[in-house]
């Protein structure tokens, strides 16, 4: 049976709320609230991305999902997919996007850069 364009709207629509009511229940629960301020703490309560700060800045700071809910539920909860990211930055992510801001990844991704530099001038120039 196939269904008519109105019928796939319709059901589009259906899905949206239903992860609408799902995110709520989600964002709301002790664990994901619990799990969320330790990763604040762990973090300074600075954007992994632009830097800004809350006392500095007057920002709000989001808990962000590396890789987005929706295409891995199963890593709603790992401490290890979750940065904080400030609503601008966040927002502006979405969940197309899966760039990892943390910085001992921008470390070791700088340490690897210099390396490539070094080893360029050494051996071509």
């Amino acid at each position: 049976m196939t269904l008519t364009k109105a019928e796939k709207r319709k059901a589009k629509r259906y899905q949206r709320k239903v992860r609408r009511w799902s995110n709520k229940g989600f964002y709301n629960s002790n664990k994901w609230r619990e799990l969320r301020v330790d990763v604040m703490e762990q973090n300074r309560c600075r954007c992994m991305m632009c830097g800004r700060s809350p006392k500095n800045h007057k920002i709000v700071l989001h808990v962000d999902h590396i890789k987005p809910r929706s295409q891995y539920p199963e890593l709603e909860l790992d401490i290890n997919n979750l940065q904080i990211l400030c609503e601008d930055c966040n927002l502006g992510k979405v969940n197309y996007y899966q760039t990892d801001w943390r910085p001992e990844l921008v470390e070791e991704m700088q340490e690897t850069i210099d390396r490539l530099e070094a080893f360029i001038a050494n051996h071509f120039i």
